[in-house]
């Protein structure tokens, strides 16, 4: 899979409910107690450094009002578990969330977010074991509970700080409307109560109500607005896109993430060298995603803000097009010729998706989901719109192996595969090596007792001195294997850590005393 030379991580947001029934005002008491089962074999208890952070920036230039988190030493800590695999799992409102680390390559932003699964679902079980009414508790890797509640997918691309804001909006607006079509995870119904809808592509669509927004909560926007780089601001921008369906597919997951990646190098490199590019524009974002997403014949029309009008197939190859182009014209390895070819093997398949199905329903969410919902439904004479059929799409999303749907699927080889199980195995513990992921996830696990905190950009050690010391990591490509992994392998203490960095230049080239 290809290896961009770009940062992505991502973020999955869990549901969560009792066996028998919703789970209600009890959701943040049950995730804290839900985060606080993980087992120590997979994270020390640093606190989280919540120093650099400020959701409230927007990239357009101001500044939103609002509360900055701030949490007490025993609010973080019951909250917040920095990972030795470099990522973090906490609570986010009342749910479950989990952030997997900075990742250059497809390959490790699937085992990472499929390793996630596994952890909490480490939690869950050591819930259950201790949960003295011996409850049963269900956790879901979806977006939404079919009563007009949704949770989020995040992903995060590091991106120039020189790329304009206003040509990402102009750039990538359409792209992450179009790319529904094989990112989808698919749902029955609607949240909206939209007349005619029994089945849609995306779980997260309907959800959206602006082209552009800085809230993840209410008044979503498609293109995001927040300025929180967790990087050196002068240099980079982290562009944090909140459309996407949490996807179970491996292979759903990988155009997902591969696809924005391409487009978005694209749109550097055209800003960098003033090479136009032919991206559409629509007329109205909001419109045509909540169209697209119920659309399962791919063929209404769009309407475009010059007139004229274009199906999301023709979008989606449209950006294929453009993308192929570029990367003909000035170069391409294997690995983005591999992920050309598949994205365009999809959309082929998917303008012949009501003559001819297979295929798709081994690697796509919502055709994955779907065939399965129309067995059940046949099988059963059900009628489009009995209850069954949502309960058997949430199942669908259940994280635990022995009863989730798509696990199950997974087990018995009906669905296409990207990963050996293995991979999944190492990236439990290990991060990935080529980011500074390595750097926070192996002082974690090596000097557990030493390291005060971490954060994405930061790590805080206690070197035996009267004052902290914070080893700034401002830039996502130091602290890698192969720049620090020597001398931290060779310390014995995170004194000896700090006098070999700073004889070397550390991660970032200084250490702060936090005295």
């Amino acid at each position: 899979m290809p290896s961009f030379g770009r940062i992505v991580g991502t973020e999955v947001e869990y549901g969560i409910s009792f066996g028998s029934g919703t789970i209600g005002d009890a959701q943040g008491e049950i995730s804290h107690e839900l985060v606080n089962r993980l087992p120590g074999l997979y994270s020390s208890g640093a606190l989280w450094d919540y120093e650099e952070e400020d959701p409230f920036l927007d990239a357009r230039g101001f500044h939103v009002e609002g509360d900055r988190e701030r949490p007490d030493r025993r609010e973080n800590r019951w909250t917040n578990r920095a990972l030795y695999n470099g990522g973090r799992l906490y609570v986010d409102g009342a749910h479950p969330e989990y952030s997997a680390p900075e990742c250059t390559s497809l390959r490790d932003v699937v085992r990472f977010e499929r390793a996630g699964d596994r952890l909490v679902e480490a939690c869950l079980l050591a819930w259950e074991a201790e949960d003295p009414g011996r409850r049963s508790l269900r956790v879901f890797r979806n977006n939404s509970d079919g009563w007009g509640n949704s949770w989020g997918y995040h992903e995060n691309y590091l991106l120039s700080r020189e790329l304009p804001f206003e040509r990402i909006i102009a750039g990538l607006t359409a792209h992450l409307v179009s790319r529904t079509v094989f990112c989808g995870s698919g749902k029955v119904g609607s949240d909206r109560e939209q007349e005619g809808v029994s089945y849609q592509l995306s779980q997260r669509a309907e959800f959206f109500e602006v082209p552009v927004g800085l809230s993840t909560t209410s008044r979503r926007g498609i293109v995001n607005t927040r300025d929180e780089p967790h990087s050196r601001k002068e240099a980079y921008r982290r562009l944090h896109v909140i459309t996407g369906d949490s996807n179970c597919s491996e292979i759903a997951t990988a155009l997902k993430v591969g696809s924005t990646l391409l487009v978005l190098r694209v749109l550097e490199e055209s800003h960098r060298t003033g090479v136009p590019l032919d991206f559409p524009l629509l007329a109205d974002p909001v419109a045509a995603f909540h169209q697209v997403s119920s659309d399962l014949t791919f063929s209404r029309p769009l309407d475009l803000a010059n007139g004229k009008t274009m199906t999301v197939l023709g979008i989606a190859e449209r950006y294929l097009e453009n993308v192929r182009l570029w990367f003909s014209r000035e170069g391409m390895d294997p690995e983005v010729m591999d992920l050309l070819e598949r994205w365009s093997f999809v959309l082929r398949r998917l303008g012949n998706y009501r003559r001819d199905p297979a295929g798709l329903d081994r690697e796509l969410d919502w055709a994955i989901k779907r065939r399965m919902i129309e067995r059940y439904r046949e099988s059963r004479r059900l009628p489009e719109g009995d209850s069954r059929l949502r309960m058997l799409d949430l199942q669908y999303h259940d994280i635990r192996s022995s009863t989730g749907l798509f696990r199950l699927l997974e087990a018995k080889g009906e669905v296409e595969r990207l990963l050996d199980p293995m991979e999944i195995e190492e990236a439990l513990l290990h991060p990935p090596s080529d980011t500074r992921a390595f750097f926070r996830g192996t002082l974690l696990r090596r000097f557990p007792a030493e390291v005060v905190a971490a954060s994405w950009s930061s790590v805080v050690v206690d070197d035996g001195t009267p004052s902290l010391k914070r080893i700034p990591l401002q830039d996502p490509f130091r602290g890698t294997q192969k720049t620090v992994g020597a001398i931290v392998d060779r310390a014995q203490s995170a004194k000896q850590l700090l006098e070999g960095l700073l004889s070397k230049g550390g991660p970032t080239g200084t250490s702060e005393d936090m005295s």
